[in-house]
């Protein structure tokens, strides 16, 4: 595990040291993460859940990846509920503190740890995270509401997942047992083989310059929640059930993720905090780091 967190951060640090030493230039992790969002990641996405057959992913599977983060939406309920947090506060922990960096990071610690043809996996589970925060999540965030709420633009926000749409496609093409034409796979594969250190290089990019000046009160439950409850959640359902094998290691690594550098589009699109989810970003993807010692420990003695 040594080996592949100091892989993660050399990666990552690169990144940071260029755009620190104007290498990089401001405003190029645009174009970044343009080419990974629109193009890269979908590829990836499209051949690695194509190549694999949907071979246990029962209802433990699809259980494992959606009750945390139910738990973590209720856990926001119920302190909003007490008194404990304010009602916009509330709203973004909803989302926020369940929206886990299952591409940038998942992706490449999946891949590193448990090997590049578990990607497929961390593919579905992704999405299946993805489809449940924007469908019961964005339900439970609309309850949360004091006097007027400010609109938030759900639809747009699922037609511009294109990882979304590219996972359905892998789903629908591995269900159906269609492949790709031999040209199109090599050409997928030679793009998607670029996603990892460019994912990981590009975060570091953006974490430059971003700061945990204050709100570390709030930055630091909205971490709590995802590093710490959601992997706990998690780990009670494995044990209860007995549910184990290469996909439950997978779907343990991306619920575990940090808070997503998507976000940022989140924020904007539900008039949330933006510096705040930003330092949450920064915050929870540092210590995401020593966790994983931990988290390696966990999947070993339970899964």
């Amino acid at each position: 595990m040594t080996l592949i967190i100091a892989n993660l951060l050399l990666v990552l640090s690169a990144g940071w040291l260029l755009r620190k030493y104007g290498i990089v230039e401001e405003g190029s992790e645009k174009a970044f993460n343009q080419y990974l969002y629109y193009l890269a990641l979908p590829a990836l996405t499209i051949v690695k859940i194509a190549d694999m057959p949907l071979v246990g992913l029962g209802w433990q599977f699809v259980a494992a990846n959606t009750l945390p983060l139910l738990v973590v939406m209720l856990v926001a309920v119920v302190l909003w509920k007490a008194g404990a947090i304010d009602c916009r506060f509330a709203r973004l922990l909803v989302i926020v503190a369940a929206l886990g960096n299952t591409a940038y990071l998942g992706f490449p610690v999946v891949g590193m740890r448990l090997g590049e043809d578990a990607i497929g996996y961390a593919a579905i589970a992704g999405s299946l995270q993805t489809i449940f925060i924007f469908t019961f999540g964005y339900v439970i965030m609309t309850l949360v509401c004091d006097k007027a709420c400010p609109p938030a633009r759900l639809l747009r926000m699922i037609g511009r997942n294109v990882v979304l749409w590219a996972s359905a496609t892998g789903l629908l093409m591995s269900g159906l047992g269609l492949r790709l034409p031999d040209l199109a796979h090599q050409v997928l594969s030679d793009i998607g083989s670029t996603t990892l250190p460019l994912a990981l290089f590009t975060l570091g990019v953006g974490l430059y310059g971003k700061r945990v000046a204050h709100n570390l009160p709030r930055i630091a439950l909205a971490s709590s929640l995802k590093l710490l409850l959601m992997p706990a959640v998690f780990l009670l359902f494995a044990v209860i059930t007995g549910y184990s094998g290469i996909s439950a290691r997978v779907a343990f690594l991306q619920v575990a993720m940090p808070v997503a550098v998507m976000n940022y589009i989140v924020a904007k699109e539900f008039d949330f905090d933006a510096d705040l989810v930003s330092q949450a970003i920064v915050f929870s993807t540092l210590v995401f780091f020593p966790l994983l010692y931990l988290y390696d420990w966990a999947l070993k003695a339970f899964l």
